[in-house]
């Protein structure tokens, strides 16, 4: 089918929203009255209308991904007067209708033109809450958060944040991303747990930074936290992390951008997209193959390297009484950072975390590019805690 769609605002981006939504334009276009029989290469989709259908509907669609276009596919297919079948073909396996799908789905997304889409199901087919011999404890805690979600007000300053990073995204990597992916990449497993807290608090502009001491009740002596003192402006998180004059951001974007260049691939100015984003960049080779363990090292250097300069900022002014940093200093607790980091790593490897553990060849395949003894270390180097290994040092 033929159709460029624009989905609405409720919908999240995945990489089965297309699937989705094919099948449900392709239902809802045939003949009520003739038998329907629908190949997709998406097993995912299929499974959720047929296999997984009765007990995400039990659950109340609570657990299920792309609850809005898979309880309208649903909706429509009983509709339907005649029978409607799916049939799962391999894809980019030279299946014509499969080709030809891709083409013309990759000509309608070249062109300004969308089509609405509806995904109203009708009031007799609509099914509402789950029921309670399928309702668990993890399952009512989902519905009670994702209802109170909805009542939840967009904050203003959280919407701007996430837009700048969007926008950044975009820039520098070339891709376009719905603000539920930002929120996701967080959760990247390249990203330590106190790093994750500091992007989520600062997406939402949680931090006391800046104009938030000039509120009415402040008094005097916390109007005067206001202003960054080094710059002579009002202090928001953005002046901290990319325009402070103070030593400490300058010096720590530098060795980023020095360590990084032992890659040779390029670099991006630090700004929301590149750096609270992080997760979601993009790499590529020159056929166009994605770098995940680039990916993976840039996702590593700019959150290290962004709560670092946070910290910095923090012992400046609270700590150390506006006293500045110096160079060395500055210096010296980033190798510092990215060698605590590399270390953790590798003891992320052991196997008695099961699951949860990185595989030593990953380790490997992020670090090497960046490490002082590079092309010398042992094979085994990662899980030998006799090698002793740290990144490069900078002239």
């Amino acid at each position: 089918m033929n159709l460029s769609v624009r989905l609405p605002p409720n919908i999240p981006q995945s990489n089965q929203t297309g699937e989705a939504v094919a099948t449900l334009l392709a239902t809802k276009a045939a003949a009520p009255d003739v038998t329907l029989i629908e190949e997709t290469d998406s097993e995912t989709v299929m499974k959720a209308v047929t296999t997984w259908r009765r007990r995400h509907e039990s659950e109340g669609f609570v657990r299920q991904k792309n609850t809005t276009l898979t309880k309208a596919i649903i909706g429509a297919m009983q509709q339907r007067k005649a029978g409607t079948y799916l049939r799962w073909v391999k894809g980019h396996d030279g299946h014509p209708g499969n080709e030809m799908a891709d083409e013309l789905a990759g000509d309608r997304a070249r062109k300004p033109q969308h089509t609405e889409i509806d995904t109203e199901v009708h009031p007799t087919l609509r099914v509402s809450g789950c029921k309670l011999s399928a309702t668990t404890q993890k399952i009512a805690y989902r519905a009670i958060r994702a209802r109170k979600e909805r009542k939840l007000k967009p904050r203003k300053r959280t919407d701007a944040n996430i837009r700048k990073t969007l926008q950044g995204i975009k820039s520098a990597f070339g891709v376009s991303l719905s603000a539920a992916q930002v929120w996701k990449s967080l959760r990247s497993k390249h990203i330590l747990r106190e790093c994750r807290q500091f992007l989520w608090m600062t997406l939402h502009d949680g931090y006391m930074v800046g104009d938030k001491w000039l509120r009415d009740k402040m008094s005097e002596e916390m109007r005067a936290r206001a202003p960054c003192e080094r710059c002579g402006v009002t202090e928001s998180m953005e002046h901290i992390l990319f325009d402070c004059e103070a030593v400490g951001q300058e010096t720590v974007w530098k060795l980023a951008r020095e360590t990084w260049r032992l890659t040779g691939l390029a670099w991006h100015r630090p700004n929301w997209g590149t750096t609270v984003g992080a997760a979601c960049a993009v790499f590529e080779s020159e056929a166009g193959a994605r770098k995940p363990m680039a990916e993976a090292l840039w996702t590593i250097l700019q959150t290290e390297s962004l709560y670092l300069i946070w910290k910095l900022r923090c012992e400046r002014v609270i700590q150390n009484e506006k006293r500045e940093f110096t160079i060395p200093e500055v210096t010296r607790r980033w190798y510092a950072t990215m060698d605590r980091r590399l270390e953790l790593d590798r003891r992320s490897c052991a196997k008695h975390l099961g699951r949860c553990a990185l595989t030593a060849h990953a380790v490997a395949c992020i670090w090497e590019p960046i490490l002082q003894a590079r092309g010398e270390l042992p094979r085994n180097w990662v899980t030998d805690s006799g090698v002793l290994v740290g990144i490069k040092r900078g002239r």
